[in-house]
């Protein structure tokens, strides 16, 4: 099985799971993003580099990465993957639309990261999915007031997606997406991740992974350096 960000530092890690679907490694892949949108991103792991590996490779792993993502229940979880097995062409065109989304935001996310405007394309597809999202939502009170909330649809194949779709234009839409930030790793990692740190300076997606390899190369490259003569 796979070793991840959450279980070992990635100079340790080992490869890829031979099975895509691999469930344990699915539940083992950390979720660094600060933001369910970034975390749906980074289901890719490195996003740059070599060796990438894309963890979800069907409809069941973008119903499993979900319910770890807290997103579907286990319940949830069970009734996805029956009504998945019972309709396989609708779920097959569930999880194209997902990933074709997780590829939009890569793109929107690390545009805006790198203080570039996205694409009018990519925003115009977000645009165009968070409005399919919230024509199928409800103004309903809460005990703070009111709030947006879905319908009861415990059989709709793609309820995974509402949250992410609209944890991604709350973000866009927010002061706060400056926040966003690439994990360079060494070259290696690509992580998108959402900088919760005062002074806005943070550089990793982890401290435990990238930045502690970052420190690692650094201290080697002082310890061995030439001696002036």
């Amino acid at each position: 099985m796979a070793t991840t960000k959450k279980s070992q530092p990635k100079q340790q890690r080992s490869e890829p799971p031979s099975d895509p679907g691999d469930s344990a490694a699915l539940a083992q892949l950390e979720l660094l993003g600060g933001r369910v949108c970034l975390d749906f991103v980074n289901s890719v792991d490195p996003r740059i580099g070599d060796h990438q590996h894309d963890y979800l490779s069907s409809y069941a792993d973008l119903a499993r990465w979900s319910a770890h993502a807290h997103l579907l229940t286990p319940d949830q979880l069970a009734t996805l993957l029956r009504t998945a097995e019972q309709h396989p062409q609708q779920a097959g065109a569930v999880f194209a639309r997902a990933i074709a989304l997780r590829e939009t935001l890569y793109r929107v996310f690390t545009a805006l990261a790198s203080h570039q405007p996205p694409a009018a394309t990519d925003l115009a597809a977000l645009q165009s999915a968070y409005l399919e999202t919230m024509a199928q939502s409800h103004l309903l009170p809460s005990p703070d007031g009111y709030q947006w909330r879905w319908s009861e649809a415990s059989q709709a194949l793609d309820q995974m997606l509402w949250p992410i779709i609209t944890s991604a234009v709350d973000l866009l839409t927010s002061p706060e997406a400056r926040r966003v930030k690439v994990c360079p790793g060494l070259g290696d990692c690509g992580w998108l991740f959402f900088d919760t740190s005062k002074s806005g300076r943070r550089r990793w997606c982890s401290m435990d992974s990238c930045g502690s390899r970052s420190k690692m190369r650094r201290y080697y490259a002082r310890t061995h350096a030439p001696t002036p003569e």
